[in-house]
C-alpha cells in the first residue's frame, strides 16, 4: 500500500465510502432536479403555445390581421418571448413579432389552430354532438432559455454547496469517533516496537474501549508474563554461566592441550582449504580469461596492421601481463621472495633483451627462506612493475642494477638506473611514484626515492618481515 500509517488509513476507509456515497447521491438529486427544470420549461412552452391557440383561433377564422398583432404583442409581452410566428394554412407569414436583442439557447414550439364547428343531427335527438376540425394556421413561439440556464446554474451551486457541507460534516464525524480507535491501535503498536527492542517495561495505556480495551487488557497481561518469563530466563542463563565458567575453569588445564591441538588442526585446514581455493582460482584465471586474452591476440594477428590494432593488440597484451602477474604473485610457489623475483625477472627480461637494456640482477640467498604472504607479493610485483615501467618509458636508461638484500627487520631492494631523473619534477610520471608508496605502507614497509651523484634514479623498498 501508499499509506502505511495506521490513522491515515483508518480514515481512507471510512472517508472514502463516504466520498462515493456522496457523490452519487449528488449526482441522483442534480439529475432530479435538472430533469425538473427540463420539465418546467417544456410545461412552460406548451402552456404559452396553447394559450395562443386559444387567443388566436378566432383572428385566424375572421382573418383578422389586427387582433393577431394585439395578440402577439401580448404574449410577447407577458411572457418575454423571443419571437412569434402566426402563419396561415397556406404556409404564408402573417404576424412575425421578435425581440429587439438577440438571444441565444431559445427552446421553440409549434402548435396548430384549428377551427371547431358542431354537426348536429337532425334526426335523431339522442345522438350526441360531432365536430369537425379544420385547420386554421400555425403559432410558433421562441422561448427565451435563459432563466432555464440560471436555475440550472442555481441547482449545481447548491447541490455542490450541500455536497461540500455533507463531506465536511461527515469528515468531521470520522475524525471524531475514529480518534479513540486510532489512539488505541497506535498505543498498541508503539508498545509492540518497544517490544521488539526488548523493553519488557512497555505497557499500553488502555485507552480504548469495548472488546479493543479488553484486547489492550489482555494484551498488557501477556507482556506482564513475558517479562516474568525474560527474568526467570535470565536468572537460569546466570546461574547456567556460573556453573560452566566454573566447569570450564576446572577443565582449562585438561583442555589446554587438546585445544592447541585442534587450533592447529584447524590452521592446517584452513590453510589447505586456502591454498586449493587458490589453485583454483589461478586454474580459472588462467584457463578461462587467459584463454580468452590468447585467442583474442591470435584474431588480433590475422587481421591487417593499422594503428586501432597495434592500439588494442598492445592492450590486450597488458592485461595479458597484467593477469599473469596477479596469477603468479597467488602461485605456491612464489610464496617466498626468491621465487617470486625469478619469475619477475623471466618476464622482465625479455623485454629488456628487445630494448637493449643491461640488467645487472643481484638477489641474496637469504631471500629462499624470506617467506611472503599472496597479498604481499602482489603489491611487490605492482611496486616493481611500476619501477620498471618508469624507467622503460621516461628514463632512457641503457643499464638497470637490481640489489635484493637483508637488512635489520626485514629485506631491501634497490632498483637504480643510469638514465635522466629530475627530482624537482616528479609529476611527470603521474600517479606512479604515489601508489608505489601507497602499497609500500600497505604491507608495512616504505619506499625512498633518490638521484645520486651518478646519475639516474634509485628507488630503494624496505620490506618488514
Amino acid at each position: 500500500m501508499f499509506v502505511t500509517k495506521l490513522k491515515t488509513q483508518l480514515l481512507l476507509i471510512t472517508i472514502v465510502p463516504l466520498l462515493l456515497t456522496i457523490v452519487v447521491v449528488t449526482f441522483f438529486i442534480l439529475f432530479e432536479v435538472l430533469d425538473s427544470i427540463e420539465t418546467e420549461v417544456m410545461k412552460r412552452g406548451t402552456n404559452i403555445a396553447s394559450q395562443a391557440s386559444i387567443m388566436s383561433e378566432f383572428p385566424f377564422y375572421t382573418g383578422d390581421l389586427d387582433a393577431l398583432e394585439n395578440v402577439a404583442d401580448l404574449m410577447m409581452r407577458t411572457h418575454n418571448l423571443a419571437y412569434i410566428r402566426f402563419i396561415d394554412s397556406t404556409g404564408q407569414m402573417l404576424i412575425h413579432k421578435k425581440a429587439f436583442e438577440q438571444i441565444s439557447g431559445l427552446r421553440e414550439f409549434s402548435v396548430t389552430v384549428h377551427a371547431e364547428t358542431p354537426n348536429l343531427d337532425d334526426f335523431s335527438a339522442n345522438e350526441v354532438t360531432k365536430r369537425s376540425e379544420k385547420a386554421l394556421g400555425t403559432i410558433e413561439i421562441g422561448l427565451n432559455n435563459q432563466g432555464a440556464d440560471a436555475q440550472r446554474f442555481q441547482a449545481y451551486i447548491k447541490v455542490l454547496g450541500i455536497a461540500i457541507v455533507a463531506l465536511l460534516i461527515g469528515s468531521l464525524f470520522v475524525l471524531v469517533f475514529s480518534r479513540k480507535l486510532t489512539n488505541a491501535i497506535s498505543s498498541l503498536i508503539n508498545t509492540a516496537h518497544r517490544l521488539e527492542q526488548r523493553d519488557f517495561s512497555a505497557r499500553s495505556q488502555e485507552n480504548g474501549s469495548g472488546e479493543l480495551l479488553n484486547f489492550q487488557t489482555t494484551f498488557n497481561k501477556m507482556v506482564d508474563s513475558l517479562q516474568q518469563n525474560d527474568a526467570d530466563l535470565q536468572k537460569k542463563i546466570s546461574e547456567a554461566t556460573a556453573s560452566l565458567n566454573y566447569t570450564v575453569s576446572q577443565l582449562s588445564e585438561k583442555n589446554k592441550a587438546l585445544a592447541e591441538q585442534r587450533q592447529e588442526t584447524i590452521n592446517l585446514e584452513r590453510s589447505k582449504a586456502i591454498l586449493e581455493e587458490r589453485e583454483r582460482i589461478m586454474r580459472d584465471m588462467h584457463d578461462g580469461i587467459g584463454g580468452q586474452l590468447v585467442a583474442s591476440l591470435a584474431l588480433l594477428e590475422k587481421e591487417e596492421d593499422s594503428e586501432i590494432k597495434h592500439d588494442i593488440f598492445g592492450v590486450l597484451t597488458d592485461c595479458l601481463n597484467d593477469l599473469r602477474l596477479i596469477i603468479h604473485s597467488l602461485s605456491m610457489q612464489n610464496s617466498v621472495l626468491s621465487s617470486l623475483l625469478a619469475d619477475f625477472k623471466y618476464r622482465t627480461s625479455r623485454k629488456l633483451e628487445q630494448l637493449g637494456i643491461e640488467l645487472d640482477w643481484h638477489v641474496n640467498d637469504e631471500a629462499e627462506s624470506f617467506n611472503i604472504k599472496p597479498q604481499t607479493g602482489l603489491h611487490l610485483l605492482r611496486i616493481l612493475q611500476e619501477a620498471f615501467t618508469n624507467i622503460l618509458k621516461h628514463a632512457n636508461a641503457d643499464s638497470i642494477q637490481f640489489i635484493a638484500e637483508p637488512v635489520k627487520d626485514g629485506f631491501q631492494i634497490i632498483i637504480q638506473d643510469n638514465g635522466r631523473f629530475d627530482m624537482n619534477n616528479t609529476n611527470e610520471q603521474g600517479h606512479g611514484i604515489s601508489n608505489m608508496k601507497t602499497r609500500a605502507q600497505k604491507i608495512g614497509g616504505s619506499l625512498f626515492i633518490e638521484n645520486p651523484s651518478s646519475g639516474g634514479c634509485r628507488v630503494i623498498l624496505n620490506i618488514p618481515i
